[in-house]
């Protein structure tokens, strides 16, 4: 699974990556069941307002067939990470139910 985070107007910090690899690990978790050879990648971006104490996350996981985004705003950039992680995971969670459930249907025999 590739992986490309960037920051605009704030720095990476050792904290804030912390965060980020800690909500990609349950992500991962998820992307399990599409094929090992099919590429995953994932964009993050986080930026914090030029006239506000505020900081936007915004992900993209690029799936095979799919593309999920989330994106969350809040007054603390860990907020708004672990928000948006949680929105992604809820959409990887319906999507993988999706998958499961269409790979269980039995083919209709004439």
């Amino acid at each position: 699974m590739r992986v490309d985070v960037s920051f605009k107007n704030l720095e990476n910090s050792e904290f804030l990556q912390n965060v980020i690899d800690k909500d990609l690990e349950k992500i991962e978790r998820r992307v399990q069941i599409f094929r090992k050879d099919d590429p995953i990648h994932v964009a993050i971006t986080l930026e914090k307002s030029q006239h506000r104490e505020e900081y936007t996350c915004n992900a993209h996981i690029y799936l095979p067939q799919h593309v999920l985004r989330a994106g969350e705003k809040d007054k603390r950039a860990s907020s708004a990470i672990n928000s948006t992680f949680s929105a992604l995971s809820k959409q990887l969670d319906k999507l993988k139910y999706k998958v499961e459930a269409h790979l269980k249907r039995k083919p209709i025999k004439e």
